[in-house]
């Protein structure tokens, strides 16, 4: 009966655990973040209490960030403050959302070693496409 099954290629095993395993690493940063914001509130591009204060009062994002930061920083301020709790948080989201781009790295190596090139192409491809995506280079 196990005979039949197909057999799954290397690639795509080895992208799925990159895929989980980086995911749950940016969920875990996702719930570190927010609880090192509330214990050191003040040392954040937005202080948590006054945040949710203007959220909560029925502001608008661009309001609250005016309100409560002076107004947006740009996107991807975690490169700036890494080592505030928003920041920390910001690079969670930032990671799991670009798994998938690293994943298919590792999976084109691992295609590119087995000398399957087209498949290890069409990874590079989508992931240059991801990267793109997340870097804000491009936006509607």
């Amino acid at each position: 009966m196990s005979s039949d099954r197909p057999i799954m290629p290397k690639g795509q095993i080895v992208y799925g655990e990159a895929v989980y395993y980086l995911t749950v690493v940016a969920c875990l940063i996702c719930i570190v973040g927010p609880l090192i914001a509330l214990i050191n509130p003040d040392d954040n591009v937005m202080n948590p209490y006054f945040t949710f204060a203007a959220i909560f009062q029925g502001h608008s994002a661009e309001e609250v960030w005016m309100i409560v930061a002076g107004g947006f920083p740009g996107g991807h301020f975690w490169m700036d403050n890494f080592f505030t709790g928003d920041g920390f948080t910001q690079f969670g989201l930032a990671l799991g959302c670009s798994s998938a781009g690293f994943a298919l790295i590792i999976a084109a190596i691992v295609y590119a070693m087995e000398k399957i090139y087209l498949y290890a192409g069409f990874c590079i491809f989508v992931a240059v496409f991801i990267f793109i995506a997340a870097s804000g280079i491009v936006s509607f």
